[in-house]
């Protein structure tokens, strides 16, 4: 149990570590993210308004 618990949190340091050395290409991939998901929904909408 303990070294479960010892290896989640050593993953989790590890993830902290990649996101603070990464948080700008993880920032601009979150941009994108919303970005194309925006675009989606507003195409989305345009056509359902268009098809009546």
């Amino acid at each position: 149990m303990t070294e479960n618990s010892a290896l989640v949190l050593i993953l989790m340091v590890i993830a902290a570590a990649l996101l603070y050395s990464f948080w700008k290409q993880v920032l601009v991939l979150l941009l994108l993210g919303v970005l194309t998901i925006f675009c989606f929904g507003l195409y989305s909408v345009v056509a359902y308004s268009m098809s009546g």
